[in-house]
């Protein structure tokens, strides 16, 4: 009998929300597979955005598709996800491309595009781009 309400209490406290933990927000994106697909789309609204295109322009496709498994990676780890990222710091890695506040306002709106294109939920838009804002400093470098 013991065993039989210990079995149902542990069930009860399993499937609890009240008791289970926040989802971290990889999990809160839809994962590995979800952040893939955002980064390919997001990666392909750049290379047609008439400010952002120069950073894509003479990229091979062999190229574009290790900076988007980089990206992916990077945004993976993260938020919180199983993936490891074996890139450089994100200063170094935008060091020289002389990337201004006027971009990173654009990739910000592309990236809010995105999410918002993917459905993702409002609330979790904002708590990505919030986890992004830091990075600006290390990106970009011409104010």
């Amino acid at each position: 009998m013991r065993k039989k309400v210990l079995c149902m209490l542990l069930a009860i406290g399993v499937s609890s929300p009240v008791l289970s933990a926040e989802k971290s927000l990889y999990e809160k994106l839809g994962g590995k597979q979800a952040i893939d697909a955002v980064v390919v789309e997001l990666t392909n609204k750049m290379a047609k955005d008439p400010l952002l295109k120069k950073y894509c322009a003479n990229m091979s496709k062999e190229k574009i598709e290790a900076n988007r498994a980089l990206v992916a990676n990077f945004i993976c780890k993260a938020t919180g996800g199983p993936c490891e990222y074996n890139g450089r710091d994100m200063k170094s890695a935008h060091a020289g491309l002389g990337i201004n506040e006027k971009e990173w306002k654009r990739f910000v709106k592309l990236t809010e595009e995105t999410l918002k294109q993917f459905k993702v939920a409002p609330e979790v838009r904002k708590e990505f781009l919030s986890a992004v804002a830091p990075l600006k400093e290390q990106i970009v470098s011409k104010r």
